[in-house]
């Protein structure tokens, strides 16, 4: 916060310092050298303000590009999930089937050996 403040004083003094001495200028005076100073001052300090907004819109556009990529990561994230809980239930939807051909197998396994029994002891039948 303090920054802050220091910032915008200092920078409102290198405002009215830059129009003084632009009014010097206009006027013919000769500059001295912290007449330069200052008027080179006045120019980093707008160049290091632009590079500021340069960066602070870079940062807004990443972050926005951060948040697009995340959201569509998300989405096939998500849909690889369903895929995957669709085959997990397709799975057990088999082995269930397997395990009822299994049963019927093994039913159909003993009444053809209670059969071949009966026919060969020769009980049971015509």
């Amino acid at each position: 916060m303090a920054e802050a403040v220091v910032a915008s004083v200092l920078e409102e003094a290198l405002r009215q310092a830059s129009e003084r001495i632009a009014k010097k200028i206009t006027e013919g005076k000769k500059l001295t050298s912290i007449d330069v100073i200052i008027l080179l001052l006045d120019q980093i300090n707008k160049r290091i303000d632009d590079t500021n907004k340069r960066i602070d819109d870079l940062n807004t556009s990443l972050n926005r590009r951060i948040d697009d990529l995340s959201a569509s990561l998300n989405k096939r994230i998500d849909d690889t999930n369903r895929r995957i809980d669709d085959t997990n239930r397709k799975i057990d939807d088999l082995k269930e089937e397997v395990k009822l051909l299994k049963q019927e197998v093994s039913s159909i396994k003993s009444d053809i050996i209670n059969l071949l029994k009966e026919k060969l002891t020769g009980t049971g039948g015509p």
